[in-house]
């Protein structure tokens, strides 16, 4: 197989699970591993991705994801080679997204995960202290991650709840929108943008008296689906 992975999220399940070698291509934040550039071409980045450099790697197959990936790059990579799109919306997809990746690749590396989330799933814990959250992933202008993504669908499946209830999946929000929400815990995430301590102590300045708590959360593992589930 000659692979060219769009989502660095599946770069590191297709790693973790033994196919690294047949990995030919990547993106630019396909980090982990973390030498992974050395084995595999990087062909850009997940949303400018070279066609011409893809097509030079002459790949079997592509994965890709509806939600990283431009639609228009994806349908034209679509007509010329083998490419399964994903888009798990919850932690409980991606079992399911395993198994498409085995049937698309031929294999089986990847069904011992797949069961082995299935039984995590099933002895999940809810914490007692359940928190209504806002998950920030932009500043300038502030954006959160709304309830219909696997970002809070992942928070949800531990009891806590998304304190943004309207309909847009990354809306754009002010200060004092969010003051009305009756937010417990604001998370900031360290991807797409990489919030700082400096972000943290702005941020209260420009809410005032009664800041929620304020904490730094790993993107990645909330964001990346497969082998960080």
């Amino acid at each position: 197989m000659r692979i060219v992975s769009l989502v660095p999220s599946l770069s590191e399940t297709v790693v973790a699970e033994g196919l690294r070698d047949q990995i030919v291509g990547c993106t630019q934040f396909c980090v982990e591993p973390k030498d992974l550039h050395r084995t595999a071409q990087v062909v850009g980045g997940t949303k400018d991705f070279d066609l011409d450099l893809i097509r030079s790697l002459k790949p079997t197959h592509i994965l890709a994801n509806q939600e990283e990936n431009p639609k228009e790059l994806i349908l034209t990579l679509q007509k010329e080679y083998p490419l399964l799109l994903t888009f798990p919306k919850s932690p409980y997809d991606v079992p399911s997204m395993l198994r498409e990746m085995d049937q698309f690749l031929m294999t089986k590396a990847f069904e011992p995960l797949a069961h082995e989330l299935e039984s995590l799933f099933e002895d999940k814990v809810v914490f007692s202290a359940a928190r209504r959250f806002l998950y920030f992933i932009w500043r300038e202008p502030y954006m959160l991650s709304g309830r219909d993504t696997y970002i809070s669908r992942f928070l949800e499946c531990f009891g806590w709840e998304n304190a943004y209830a309207g309909d847009d999946r990354y809306p754009a929000i002010t200060v004092a929108e969010m003051k009305s929400l009756n937010v417990q815990t604001l998370l900031m995430s360290t991807e797409p943008y990489p919030f700082r301590k400096r972000d943290a102590l702005r941020f209260r300045e420009e809410w005032g008296d009664g800041c929620p708590e304020i904490l730094k959360i790993d993107g990645r593992l909330l964001s990346w689906y497969g082998t960080a589930t």
